[in-house]
């Protein structure tokens, strides 16, 4: 059995506010399409918490809000090193952060009132008395994900001229993907359900809508199921090289002429495909708690983070911004969070059987394999600009991640 708390509050705007998670020109919110949620679970041991996972729908988490967090949580005696704080990675959302403007800019005000819900929705969930449930584990598969990191051997025609990159964005299907959908349920008075998948929630259609993006489809099918009352975790994977699959290509000579000059590329999704889509992970989801089965042996939760300076990936970067591998038993299973976008190459890196997490805490940027870095793309280099971290990477990448996941 296990004794939880949990907590779900709102964090959509009361006003519009600017989009972050894409670049070019400011996106002022419209409308809302479905609702943005922090989702809280607290985790108990003989009525002493001892782990929570805190899933924001956000492009990202930052420092700032982490801290407010951490600090919620240590002034009920969780060690800080047990609260695993991550971001969906909506790109539908306003910025929580305020690192990286050129991704959209933070409002201030929106981000002060979030942090105000969240504080006061963690002190909720550790200060209130936990119910206990059976836990069970269930695993299926869907293929909603494609490599977004394909090799060409050939320039690119663009608004600057030619321009030759090893590597670009557009679909690779022979590239590495995780398809595994991982669900943990704790079904008791009010249901708990923590998943996991590897895709970049950035399919969703809707330009100027607020939106969870797929996670907050699965949400709301999992509520259908379970109750409106039931709290959801979603945790994202080592997503940065993956995303939605992509749309038809259209015909005509025009978007031939450009596949000839440019290569292939991606197509955006139609609402009612990207409906479809999201379709699909939330009949995973599905099938993997109808597959579930009763985890037994639990041991009490712990974590521990290791700390890196951001100098040490990236030659003249901040030396007081510390990138974070945090690791953490809970709920029968082990995690590995990374303050990054991480490609999926990292993950032969990593403790067997853990499950990977990526967008945690304070992001501050991609962070590829050193075998990716000779490749080059958007994944090494091209982020850089919009993150804010115009840096070269240092050799040893590989190495770091190592010593920060022994």
């Amino acid at each position: 059995m296990i004794e939880y708390t949990h907590v779900v509050a709102s964090i959509d705007p009361d006003h519009p506010v600017p989009l972050a998670g894409r670049a070019g020109g400011a996106r002022i919110t419209k409308r809302v399409h479905d609702s943005l949620e922090a989702n809280i679970l607290a985790i108990f041991d003989t009525g002493a918490c001892n782990a929570v996972l805190i899933s924001i729908d956000g492009v990202f988490v930052g420092r700032e809000l982490s801290d407010a967090l951490l600090e919620a949580c240590t002034g009920f005696g969780v060690n800080a090193q047990s609260v695993l704080i991550v971001a969906s990675h909506t790109h539908s959302a306003p910025a929580l952060e305020n690192t990286k403007p050129l991704l959209g800019v933070r409002c201030d005000d929106h981000f002060a009132r979030v942090r105000g819900i969240l504080v006061k929705a963690v002190s909720s969930a550790l200060s209130s008395l936990p119910g206990r449930a059976p836990l069970r584990s269930g695993r299926a598969t869907v293929a909603a994900g494609v490599n977004r990191r394909l090799p060409r051997l050939l320039p690119q025609l663009t608004g600057r001229g030619f321009r030759f990159e090893r590597t670009i964005m557009a679909p690779n299907p022979d590239g590495p993907v995780d398809r595994t959908v991982t669900a943990l349920i704790m079904e008791g008075e009010r249901t708990a359900v923590v998943w996991h998948y590897t895709c970049h929630p950035t399919g969703f259609p809707g330009d100027l809508e607020i939106s969870a993006d797929y996670p907050g489809m699965v949400r709301n099918a999992l509520r259908r199921r379970f109750g409106a009352d039931t709290t959801v975790i979603f945790l994202p994977g080592f997503a940065g090289d993956t995303r939605p699959q992509s749309a038809v290509s259209p015909g005509g000579v025009i978007p031939l002429l450009r596949l000839m000059a440019q290569g292939p590329r991606f197509h955006d999704m139609q609402m009612d495909g990207w409906l479809g889509w999201s379709s699909t992970i939330s009949d995973a989801v599905m099938r993997a708690i109808d597959s579930a089965v009763p985890v037994h042996d639990v041991a009490p939760a712990g974590g521990r983070v290791s700390q890196t300076a951001l100098d040490a990936l990236m030659v003249g970067a901040d030396r007081n911004r510390a990138v974070e591998v945090q690791q953490l038993s809970a709920l029968g299973e082990k995690f590995v969070a990374v303050s990054a976008e991480p490609l999926l190459g990292l993950r032969e890196l990593c403790p067997a059987n853990s499950l990977l997490v990526g967008y945690s805490r304070d992001v501050f940027g991609y962070w590829p394999p050193e075998l990716q870095v000779r490749r080059g793309g958007y994944e090494v280099n091209g982020f850089k600009e919009w993150f804010g971290v115009p840096h070269e990477w240092r050799p040893g990448l590989d190495r770091v991640f190592s010593n920060l996941v022994v």
